[in-house]
């Protein structure tokens, strides 16, 4: 059976309007059993972000009773070559346990090789700090992985990002040159161009502005670790709770960055992969209850993103 949006949605409120006597808890178990195909790979993420036009083919399930599919991490998209899955602040991406937490690279590994019954080992193209948030990347296949993090390092990602100070223009763009180090790693900013140098563009728009505090909406190309974070505090917009970069607000317990959407070439057939997820509401327009961003609120809306989400 195939539908198509007629406007931009998420999977879950598509099928919703499709089948309205369904459950919501029953629409998102079906997700996740892996009925839903969408561009020729099984989607079974129920915040998928479809936009109007796009057609997915749902597959009856055919079971008496429909049983969540038993995973760790939340599978926003998975085919032959790309897994992309979304880490929670606080949760390392790859490498050790940090703190008691399984690094989301070790959890995959795990979940797939459990429910393909073979060993599977995925490996990130992505940098995303622990502290942050947001959609992660990660190759199936060793002979694409090399070209799946070119395309990363091509592909535009969009944030959502809580920073301090205000702006005069609704929207703008924010530029800088960075030299970086063999390890690819920042050394030091410049102000001009010269050879040698890596062009920093960062595009932002401006969603609501609380007190001294504003929520951007942001475009960028990510060239190197942590670009996002200190390519805004060296335009003077320090993020939320960064500290890493920076010692203003440190009452605030992590960054408030959220990679909500990626647009990528796939490395397997060259179009467009666009990924994206729905935002908590603390990265939406909705303006909070106080004239700052609350802690305990952005807690459990990114809990319905953590590892206890199957």
């Amino acid at each position: 059976m195939k539908i198509t949006a007629t406007h931009e949605t998420s999977l879950l409120e598509l099928l919703q309007e499709t089948f309205p006597d369904a459950s919501t808890n029953k629409i998102k178990k079906v997700i996740r059993c892996g009925c839903v195909r969408h561009n020729n790979a099984v989607v079974k993420h129920p915040e998928l972000v479809l936009k109007r036009g796009e057609t997915i083919e749902y597959t009856k399930y055919e079971a008496k009773r429909t049983y969540r599919e038993r995973t760790s991490a939340p599978i926003l998209y998975e085919d032959g070559t790309v897994v992309a899955s979304f880490k929670s602040s606080g949760v390392p991406l790859a490498g050790k346990t940090v703190g008691g937490l399984r690094s989301l690279n070790n959890t995959l590994n795990a979940d797939l090789t459990r429910l393909n019954r073979r060993s599977i080992a995925v490996t990130p193209v992505m940098f995303l700090r622990n502290d942050e948030n947001g959609i992660c990347l990660f190759c199936k296949r060793n002979e694409l992985r090399e070209a799946l993090r070119e395309a990363c390092a091509k592909a535009t990602k969009h944030f959502r990002v809580w920073v301090c100070g205000t702006f005069e223009q609704e929207k703008g763009t924010l530029r800088a040159w960075a030299e970086l180090n063999q390890r690819g790693f920042l050394r030091q900013w410049h102000e001009t161009a010269a050879e040698g140098l890596v062009e920093c563009t960062l595009k932002y728009t401006v969603i609501r502005t609380e007190e001294e505090i504003a929520l951007l909406d942001v475009a960028m190309v990510q060239h190197f670790e942590n670009q996002l974070c200190m390519q805004l505090m060296q335009s003077g917009h320090p993020v939320l709770g960064d500290k890493a970069n920076t010692h203003y607000r440190v009452d605030y317990p992590y960054p408030y960055t959220y990679n909500y959407r990626l647009d990528i070439p796939h490395p397997a057939n060259g179009k467009t992969l666009t990924l994206a997820t729905t935002l908590p509401s603390l990265f939406t327009d909705q303006k909070t209850d106080k004239n700052r961003p609350k802690n305990d609120e952005n807690t459990t809306e990114t809990d319905e993103f953590s590892t206890h989400n199957g």
